[in-house]
């Protein structure tokens, strides 16, 4: 970083401050979503994942195999305390489209839905202190999605964390793949082509009983929910969806950019610098471009991932520190669109905290999240782009991205979905 480039960036950083403590203090609605979300500011980090995983593989997909042994485990922190607050968990069976299924609990769950979340640890020598927590998930009885809500024990309406997960039982057979669209006006798209063998269901009627989900890099945002088959082979007990008309495609997007923060003691990969002072730490991104009209180039990335670790101690999970971490975007003047920081370390939400603000006193658009020591990946996003929210990274079919297809049964005994197939495509 050049030295005028520092004295432009740190004269309005106090603002910058100011305004990510300001996004971070916004109204909490304890309105119950069936999303990904953390309703708290100081509640930092929540992680679902499988538990049979290092802990370096999260976060991944939040899906088991109903027969497998190690369950989910969800990690998360409470910042700023010294102490540990009294949680519980309840879970909430969901169907297809993540309502309420309204079984009851002892349709799903073996035990009485209230589980203590009591496996904590306090946080070692780390500038801003918190509490990190643990909770393996109780087995269930059913395939299907599922909602994890966390809240305090003196009150089950105060909503800390909302989590989906799924849990499948493998019958049907699921042979896919994804690929460009083969047209030159859409080779920014990939679709995804795939064939479900459904032998091990009592379909009657696969148009109405079968239903299909497909996501992109386990994100639900955009996910494609209710494709229909473009070919039924009842006598072979055999669906196909292979479609021409781009209902199966996504914008295939660009490889992630990446930051980190591994070392409190040197800037990593993509950060220019660290300040560590009395009470904080702010990492200093490099100053970031858009990538709208440069050609693909071929990056390994964690499609959109992140995962907490650090370089100086043995314990990533209680020893990793929180930084102030400083996003800089130069795109040579104001744009009327909504920039957001999006990828798994903002669960794809797209909310004022990750909205990247323009400063007219530097010409850059500034934004900050508190983030725990790790690898992340990230994209500047513009949701509200719906045909190309990707405008500033660019969209390439040969980009690497992960899909997943999820297949579903309305069992009509339950009256509910359930799931019964899943496969991953790279």
């Amino acid at each position: 970083m050049n030295i005028s480039y520092r004295l432009l960036v740190t004269l309005p950083l106090f603002l910058l401050c100011l305004a990510g403590n300001s996004n971070a203090a916004e109204p909490q609605e304890k309105v119950l979503e069936y999303i990904d979300k953390i309703y708290e500011k100081n509640i930092k980090t929540a992680i679902l994942f499988d538990g049979s995983l290092p802990i370096g593989n999260s976060p991944g997909t939040a899906a088991i195999s109903i027969i497998q042994q190690r369950p989910l485990v969800l990690k998360f922190d409470e910042i700023n305390t010294d102490n540990a607050d009294y949680y519980k968990a309840r879970i909430i069976h969901c169907d297809f489209e993540w309502s309420n299924s309204n079984l009851t609990d002892q349709q799903f769950l073996y035990e009485y839905n209230e589980f203590p979340i009591e496996t904590y640890e306090f946080s070692i020598g780390t500038k801003v202190h918190y509490t990190h927590f643990t909770f393996p998930l109780p087995r269930v009885r059913l395939p299907g999605n599922y909602l994890l809500v966390v809240y305090r024990d003196i009150d089950p309406n105060d909503i800390i964390i909302t989590k989906r997960f799924m849990v499948y039982d493998q019958r049907v057979k699921i042979q896919g793949e994804p690929m460009s669209t083969g047209i030159a006006i859409r080779r920014t798209n990939q679709q995804i082509t795939f064939t479900i063998d459904y032998k091990g269901v009592p379909v009657s009627n696969p148009y109405l009983d079968i239903r299909v989900a497909v996501r992109q890099n386990h994100r639900w945002d955009n996910a494609i929910m209710g494709l229909a088959p473009t070919m039924v082979r009842d006598d072979l007990r055999e669906m196909e969806f292979k479609h021409l008309n781009f209902d199966n495609s996504f914008i295939a997007g660009n490889e992630f950019r990446f930051f980190d923060l591994r070392s409190i003691h040197y800037g990593g990969r993509n950060v220019d610098h660290i300040e560590i002072g009395k009470t904080q730490i702010d990492a200093f991104l490099y100053l970031d471009k858009s990538r709208g009209t440069e050609p693909y180039t071929i990056t390994k990335d964690l499609n959109g991932g992140y995962f907490i670790e650090n370089s100086e101690s043995g314990n990533d999970l209680v020893e990793s520190d929180y930084l102030n971490t400083l996003f800089f975007l130069d795109l040579k003047g104001k744009t009327n669109d909504d920039i957001y920081i999006a990828g798994k370390l903002t669960d794809w939400t797209f909310r004022e905290s990750n909205k990247m603000k323009y400063v007219e006193s530097t010409g850059l658009y500034m934004g900050n999240l508190l983030l725990k020591q790790g690898l992340y990946d990230f994209i500047y996003f513009l949701p509200e782009k719906k045909e190309n929210p990707y405008l500033l990274e660019g969209s390439h079919f040969e980009t690497i991205n992960e899909y997943e297809i999820l297949v579903y049964f309305h069992d009509p005994l339950l009256n509910t979905d359930v799931l019964v197939g899943y496969v991953q495509l790279l």
